[in-house]
Formats: structure tokens, C-alpha cells, sequence
């Protein structure tokens, strides 16, 4: 369905933060760009495969984290609205309309970071997450 890409940046520094949440939010990233190219693919599952990318970098005092999908994208009229609580999609039994909200909450609210989206409907979706390197 798709290739995982990683381009990990070797000499990133330790960032503090909690590790497990810190881990929700990429496997809710990873989810989320999984469901977004199987609804681009489609029926053609074997055929033609999607690609997600991770990357992390740091500059300065952030440590930043892409993760990228050639999915379907997000449509313009709804952009505003992802990170609300129980904003959804997706049909029933395949989100709860939690993931985004609480990893907003994760990175913003209990990290002191950043959580950006650039989106190209058709294209694919790059979430873009800045955690402060040093501890506030």
C-alpha cells in the first residue's frame, strides 16, 4: 500500500519530552496518511503504492519533524477544522475524530511546540512538528 521513507537527521540532539505521547502522535500522523493514500489508491491496493516520508531536522533550538504522504490531501474548506475534537471524515469505526485534536494538545499545549499542515488536494498532505530542544 505504501513505502516508509526515512530521513533522519544523525546528529539531532536529545529533545525532552514524553517519549509515549510523543509516540501517539506519530503513529496518529502515520495512521492518518496511511487511510489518506488508501483512499487515493483505491481498489488498485498492489498496483500502484503510496509513499510516506519522515524526516527530522533541527534548527537551532527545535527539533522538527515532517512526516509526508502522497495522499489525497485535504480540501481547502475543511483545513481550519482538523484539529477540532471529533472532527472527522472518515466513516464510522475508521476515526474517532481524536487523533489530530490530542496531538495538537501533546505538541502545543503540553510540549510548549508547533504543529503546521501544508496540504495539496490530489497531492498529499506534510505535517510539520517543532519541539523545543531544551526543557522550558
Amino acid at each position: 500500500m505504501a513505502n516508509l521513507e526515512k530521513d533522519l537527521d544523525p546528529d539531532l540532539p536529545m529533545v525532552p519530552c514524553l517519549a509515549d505521547e510523543i509516540g501517539q502522535v506519530l503513529l496518529n500522523m502515520i495512521v492518518n496518511a496511511v487511510h489518506a493514500i488508501e483512499d487515493k489508491i483505491g481498489n488498485k491496493k498492489g498496483e500502484v503504492k503510496g509513499k510516506i516520508t519522515i524526516k527530522t531536522r533541527h534548527n537551532n533550538d527545535f527539533a522538527i519533524i515532517k512526516i509526508s504522504d502522497t495522499g489525497i490531501g485535504i480540501p481547502k474548506e475543511i483545513l481550519n477544522r482538523i484539529f477540532d475534537p471529533f472532527f472527522t471524515t472518515k466513516e464510522v469505526g475508521r476515526g474517532s475524530g481524536q487523533g489530530l485534536a490530542i496531538s495538537r494538545s501533546v505538541i502545543v499545549e503540553k510540549h510548549g511546540g508547533e504543529i503546521k499542515v501544508d496540504t495539496k488536494p490530489g497531492k498529499g498532505t506534510t505535517f510539520t512538528i517543532k519541539l523545543p530542544i531544551k526543557a522550558n
